[in-house]
């Protein structure tokens, strides 16, 4: 914290510009491929689609210019992903190993990102296996980082609780190990997919969710449902 909130003061001081439409911004989709629990998860079909499809989509069809880097160690991952228009950053077998911090993988592809290109004045973390993620959930996160001149924004759900959806930074904090002092916070209720269980219902209409959960559970009474937002 303290180290979030030196960097603050520092480019303050210096009277940092404050970011305006049609900045330079990049998200960075962190996409593995050493899933566990369900097996290429990352790429996984859901709504007839690759996982990771929907936060490209989310990002080429946001109002602002948002370009997509996924950052994967998968040759598998990365063609799926150039298909559908991302950048892509490989990162080392070392960065996609299971103990390693998602932060970890997303500094080093914004690294290679502001050497090889103009360095971008956001970044977005943005999560693969978050398939509702769309495009006005983005935009309105950037509208509030702006309009409330944050450092950093991130998703939460109905209860405040902070999920994974997306995490957006200028481009400097993106670097820091601890969250910043100067942030802010955006409601999207997105379910995370882990599981066939997780894709199966989120595939379901939402009206009759707790019916199909039901009958999920007399079929399998050993699984482990998560809740379901709607």
């Amino acid at each position: 914290m303290t180290e979030g909130f030196l960097i603050g003061k520092y480019l303050n001081f210096f009277g940092e510009k404050n970011l305006k439409e049609g900045s330079k911004i990049v998200a960075i989709i962190p996409a593995r491929g050493g899933s566990k629990r369900l097996k290429n998860k990352n790429i996984y079909p859901i709504w007839g689609k690759p996982m990771l499809y929907w936060a490209i989509k989310a990002c080429k069809e946001s109002k602002y210019d948002i370009e997509p880097w996924i950052s994967t160690e998968s040759k598998e991952i990365a063609e799926v992903a150039k298909s559908f228009g991302a950048k892509v950053h490989m990162r080392s077998k070392r960065l996609a190993k299971d103990h390693v911090y998602k932060q970890v993988a997303i500094r080093a592809a914004a690294k290679h990102i502001s050497k090889n290109q103009k360095k971008p004045e956001i970044f977005i973390s943005l999560q693969a296996n978050s398939p509702q993620i769309k495009a006005e959930h983005l935009d309105n996160a950037i509208e509030v980082f702006k309009k409330h001149e944050r450092d950093e924004v991130f998703s939460v759900d109905s209860n405040l609780m902070q999920n994974a959806a997306f995490r957006i930074f200028k481009a400097d904090y993106v670097m820091q190990k601890d969250l910043s002092t100067n942030c802010g916070v955006v409601v999207c209720e997105l379910h995370d997919i882990h599981t066939e269980e997780d894709i199966w219902l989120l595939e379901k209409p939402v009206d009759k969710i707790e019916q199909l959960k039901e009958e999920f559970r007399k079929k399998h009474p050993n699984a482990k449902l998560e809740k379901i937002k709607k």
